[in-house]
């Protein structure tokens, strides 16, 4: 489980490097919006499409669409880097900043 709220909880978070957890969060983070953004591609360019589809082919692309989102996100978007830059602004944590850039 992944701290971010400073000063609460005993558990590995406690003495960890606020920094690699707010990486981690801002990947998980950025592989999820690949993964909302390809499956609402996908589902746009299907309902362009008369063709019809066998049984399991929505699991499949599903799990075709999850594996591209976190290549995609290790391959970096940009977002990861914004989403840990925001939360080293917010006041408490380490890295406090003004709040601007």
């Amino acid at each position: 489980m992944i701290n971010l709220i400073p000063g609460i909880g005993a558990g590995p978070a406690a003495g960890t490097d606020r920094i690699t957890e707010y990486k981690k969060v801002a990947k998980e983070m950025e592989s999820l919006f690949a993964y909302r953004l390809i499956k609402v591609m996908r589902e746009t360019a299907e309902s362009m499409s008369s063709d019809k589809k066998g049984p399991g082919y929505d699991t499949y692309m599903s799990l075709f669409d999850m594996e591209v989102s976190r290549l995609l996100a290790d391959r970096g978007l940009g977002l990861s880097e914004a989403i840990v830059r925001w939360m080293q602004r917010i006041p408490g944590t380490k890295g406090e900043g003004t709040g601007r850039d």
